[in-house]
């Protein structure tokens, strides 16, 4: 028996690609589903063009999220939808044919809360390049489901909200943070993933992410990505009862505070923000140092951050890329 799933897609001035991304639901082997398209105020064609495929076919349906940002835009999209099963879908990226075929009968047939994809980069040019780190595997249980999530950014459970079908049953009263600039989709994600009992994940290649070079991960270094550490501090905060889990929080923690700092020297951008990442970095070492061994790349940065930083600075900026 087929069951509906509800993919949520909001859209802010989308104009010169949702065609491509509402032909690409259009084109899904498995057929029942509803569009919900979250038109975030836009100012371009964008109304126009979803109007237009709402006459064309009666799963698909507009509504407004007044310019309130792509997290009330999903929020209201949850709050609509009437299917069993949940997937976001942004409005530049593209669905393969067989997303919705294989994600929901993998999620049926293992009897799990979260199903994943991998995907493929799209750029501007048409190229495309594949995720090679991608794996098929079954994660059970908070720790297990923690290592996929934590072990890297895109390798096994990746942070985007998108990607990814999820059981509306276990996502119940879980919001996208409103106040959030960046890293509100991963926060959303893993609040799944710890109320998950099973993760399932295929390495086949059925979404496409394209590459916005104006994207928040594609910017140079504001002050807007330190939200990164309120996400981990509440991911923190969740998991405070398990000291696995929130182990591999805080070594995300200063992985991205050494991360950022090389990308404030990269970008020369946001020096003001060096001394509290140097802060974060240390005060994060000085806690799971204990517990957790670091590889020695990461010893070395901490020990020149903490006894030499001038020295590591200027490390870093040796290696930035020279303006021609």
């Amino acid at each position: 028996m087929s069951t509906t799933v509800s993919i949520i897609l909001p859209a802010k001035d989308s104009g010169s690609y949702l065609d491509r991304c509402i032909e690409s639901v259009l084109s899904q082997s498995y057929t029942d589903w509803e569009l919900l398209i979250i038109n975030d105020s836009s100012s371009d064609n964008t109304a126009e063009i979803a109007m237009y495929y709402t006459e064309k076919d009666t799963r698909i349906s507009i509504h407004d999220s007044s310019a309130r940002g792509v997290s009330a835009a999903r929020n209201h999209g949850l709050e609509l939808s009437v299917g069993d099963y949940l997937c976001f879908l942004d409005s530049d990226d593209i669905l393969d044919p067989e997303f919705l075929s294989e994600l929901t009968d993998l999620i049926g047939k293992e009897n799990a809360d979260i199903a994943q994809c991998s995907f493929i980069y799209l750029y501007d040019d048409g190229t495309k390049t594949g995720n090679k780190e991608a794996v098929s595997a079954v994660y059970k249980g908070q720790t297990e489901i923690s290592n996929a999530y934590f072990s890297g950014m895109i390798g096994q459970i990746n942070l985007a909200s998108w990607g990814k079908i999820y059981r509306k049953e276990l996502i119940k009263d879980i919001r996208f943070d409103e106040t959030l600039t960046v890293q509100e989709d991963a926060f959303f994600t893993f609040q799944c993933c710890m109320r998950a009992s099973k993760v399932v994940c295929i390495s086949a290649p059925r979404y496409y992410y394209y590459q916005n070079p104006g994207s928040t991960m594609n910017r140079p270094f504001d002050g807007s990505k330190m939200q990164y550490f309120i996400v981990l501090d509440r991911e923190l905060d969740l998991c405070s009862k398990n000291s696995e889990v929130t182990g591999m929080i805080m070594l995300r923690k200063l992985i991205t505070a050494l991360d950022l700092t090389a990308q404030v020297i990269r970008d020369d951008s946001g020096r003001e923000y060096l001394g509290e990442l140097r802060d974060i970095a240390l005060s994060t070492s000085d806690i799971i140092d204990k517990n957790i061994r670091l590889e020695s790349r990461v010893k070395i940065k901490l020990f020149l951050l903490r006894h030499f930083p001038k020295i590591y600075y200027s490390l870093l900026d040796s290696r930035r890329p020279k303006r021609v």
